[in-house]
């Protein structure tokens, strides 16, 4: 694919210096650690506000910095073969009778010489007949209780990008100023494409046109079998499009978080026994740190429609859409809390808990004459950021060598383009402190809301700074008659400590 609707929005967005963390894509390893905060990724500084802090128990002062931060995915509806179902539905519409079958309805109308359907009654009884002909034909009955309701649930297309800035997110903690800072800058940007459907039938108008022509030329002496359909697509009243939005989402976030609370372990007795790894001394010891974090959003969106019977190639469509932008800007507020213990963390915030909002372009629907149709391409003018509860926690060995993490979204949200997210995330991870042993993590997302897709998910740390993190759809969907995964992510980064 091209993916020009995507491409074409990027320097825009660069050369604003704002732009944003995508629900749809966590980015580097929170592919697979989810928003779970961690020593081991400077991603985790983007998650909880209040992550960045929990650092300061172990150093007087740490500087951080990302160098490369991409990332890239797609995501299919369940429809097998979307594209060429969708260019099926305009050939079904564009010659819903063949000539063969048109020239039985004909001379089952026109029985008078010179059979011409000149005779009283004749041209009204052959348009009726195509009519009723088409209309209970199980091509029409397909095309009405199978593919259209299929394409209408099913049908759905998302292909996205996210990126860092270079040097972004940058962490900058200091006892001596109490915390931490964080910079956060990067871009994002998703195309989509879904179905609207409206019932066909081949309307009297039509029929009559084609009954007309048809007629017209076996009276002038030619031969019905081997007369060629007349093109009536302008003639055809259907409205089932394919509904395409783009987005291109911005943000400058500034952080910052710090300790607000600590609670000492009790000392051990020298001579007795080390408490258990989760004892219940063990668990009231932690320090509790607390963090706010403010956006700057500057966001690009537009929409458009496009009715099947006027379209040429449906995936050309997709790959090729042109969209022109609104651009609107706004603030996000985001607060947080993390309590970190000897062997375990456990925290929670909210995103967005001001709701920014932002506009749609409106769209062209004069040509346009179903009334449901036109409603459901107006729906959705507004992207709201509505504000989410995430909810994160983990244990692990005493280095924090060996890490278990979970992470789940206390509601769902939508995305820029509509589509609704809820992760919910399992890991394992071995973090290394060497520069040529590897780091490594594997895990489970799934979206409990939405397209309600899963992942496994597997991620490499090479030289303390290299990461490759995948996440693999474990639905899959047939594509030009090949089984592949629904959806798959990959993101690739690179960060410094000093």
């Amino acid at each position: 694919m091209k993916f020009k609707a995507i491409l074409a929005a990027l320097p825009v967005i660069f050369c604003a210096n704002a732009v944003a963390e995508p629900i749809y894509q966590p980015p580097g390893s929170n592919l697979v650690y989810g928003s779970s905060s961690n020593n081991q990724s400077i991603m985790s500084s983007v998650t909880n506000p209040a992550a960045p802090a929990a650092q300061l128990s172990k150093e007087d002062s740490q500087y951080r910095f990302g160098l490369i931060n991409l990332g890239v995915g797609y995501e299919l509806g369940s429809a097998n073969d979307l594209y060429n179902q969708i260019d099926s539905v305009k050939q079904i519409m564009s010659t819903p009778i063949n000539n063969t079958d048109l020239n039985t309805v004909y001379t089952s109308a026109c029985t008078t010489p010179p059979f011409d359907c000149s005779a009283p009654g004749e041209m009204t009884a052959f348009t009726n007949n195509i009519v009723t002909f088409v209309n209970s034909s199980a091509q029409v009955a397909e095309l009405n209780n199978v593919i259209l309701p299929t394409l209408q649930k099913d049908g759905n297309a998302s292909v996205f990008f996210g990126g860092h800035l270079p040097l972004t997110p940058l962490v900058v903690s200091k006892k001596n100023w109490g915390g931490s800072f964080v910079l956060n800058a990067n871009v994002s940007a998703i195309a989509n494409m879904t179905f609207i459907q409206q019932p066909f039938a081949l309307n009297t108008a039509a029929a009559n046109q084609l009954a007309t022509d048809f007629s017209s030329y076996v009276g002038a002496g030619g031969n019905p079998i081997n007369y060629t359909l007349p093109d009536i697509i302008p003639l055809l009243d259907n409205d089932s499009s394919m509904s395409l939005k783009g987005a291109a989402v911005g943000e400058l976030g500034l952080g910052y978080s710090r300790q607000i609370f600590t609670r000492d372990a009790p000392e051990v007795v020298e001579g007795e026994p080390e408490p258990g790894i989760l004892s219940a001394s063990q668990l009231k010891a932690g320090t509790l740190a607390a963090g706010v974090r403010v956006k700057y959003y500057v966001v690009k969106l537009a929409r458009t429609a496009e009715r099947i019977v006027d379209i040429v190639n449906s995936k050309d469509t997709f790959d090729n859409v042109n969209f022109n932008y609104t651009t609107s800007t706004g603030i996000g507020l985001d607060v947080g809390t993390l309590w970190t213990s000897k062997h375990y963390r456990a925290g929670a915030w909210i995103n967005n808990i001001n709701g920014p909002s932002f506009d749609y372009n409106s769209i062209d629907t004069s040509k346009y004459s179903d009334a449901s149709v036109i409603s459901q391409i107006n729906a959705d003018g507004t992207y709201k950021m509505k504000p989410q509860l995430q909810l994160e926690g983990a244990i692990y060995s005493e280095s924090q060598n060996f890490v278990a993490n979970v992470g789940l979204d206390g509601n769902k949200v939508q995305d820029p383009v509509g589509r609704e997210f809820q992760w919910a995330t399992l890991s394992a991870a071995y973090a290394t402190n060497s520069w040529w042993i590897p780091g490594a993590r594997v895990g489970y997302r799934t979206n409990l809301a939405g397209s309600k897709l899963s992942y496994a998910t597997a991620g490499l740390t090479m030289f303390k700074a290299l990461s490759l993190d995948v996440a693999y759809g474990l639905d899959s969907v047939v594509v030009d008659g090949k089984n592949q995964p629904r959806s798959a992510m990959v993101n690739l980064g690179m960060q410094f400590t000093f």
